[in-house]
């Protein structure tokens, strides 16, 4: 029987591989799934963003503060990777497989991390702008050169916008930042392969 929580595909089924089927392999989250990031060992991340309004522990009292989790494709398990998120949001692997992850805003980080997969430490590649906080990053890209660009315009959360407009900016290998493009809402990213 078909689940009535995934319509049957419509379109191109050259799209899929004969036999594909589609599987829900999460449903623990409180309200929208976003980032999703493969690691070279396989295992796939993804934000769980918990906006603080809605979103409360079983008692009622306390927000919760977004999550990342893991999940493992050969044991088909999912387990939380880090928690408190800072409201990650677009992640990617690098290519020395660091997790690069955009923290947005709501009580998160407003700011652009690294995590070092195989230490487990965190480093902030980009936190502030000409001296002030982030908007809210939103999503990421990664070129070729190792530089990181990503989206900065402030859909949710309560804190005040810090930066004059909404961008998208890049940070090079030497961690500079610069301010790419001015653009209302900019939201996901893709890089051409030139």
């Amino acid at each position: 029987a078909e689940d009535p929580g995934f319509p049957a595909p419509t379109g191109d089924p050259s799209v899929l591989p004969a036999g594909a089927k589609l599987d829900r392999v999460f449903d623990g989250g409180c309200r929208l799934t976003e980032g999703v990031a493969t690691s070279p060992d396989g295992m796939v991340y993804f934000s769980d963003i918990t906006f603080t309004a809605v979103c409360k522990d079983p008692s009622g009292k306390y927000a919760q503060a977004g999550n990342i989790w893991k999940y493992d494709p050969k044991t088909k398990e999912t387990t939380i990777f880090r928690s408190p998120s800072g409201m990650s949001n677009g992640m990617k692997f690098d290519a020395d497989g660091n997790l690069i992850i955009a923290e947005g805003a709501d009580f998160g980080g407003r700011m652009l991390l690294k995590t070092d997969m195989k230490t487990g430490k965190s480093y902030i590649l980009a936190g502030l702008y000409k001296g002030e906080p982030f908007n809210a990053l939103n999503d990421l890209a990664i070129d070729l050169k190792g530089r990181i660009y990503f989206t900065d315009p402030r859909y949710l959360g309560w804190e005040p916008m810090n930066q004059p407009v909404q961008a998208v900016y890049r940070v090079d290998p030497d961690v500079s930042v610069h301010c790419v493009v001015p653009v209302e809402y900019p939201n996901g990213l893709a890089l051409s392969a030139d």
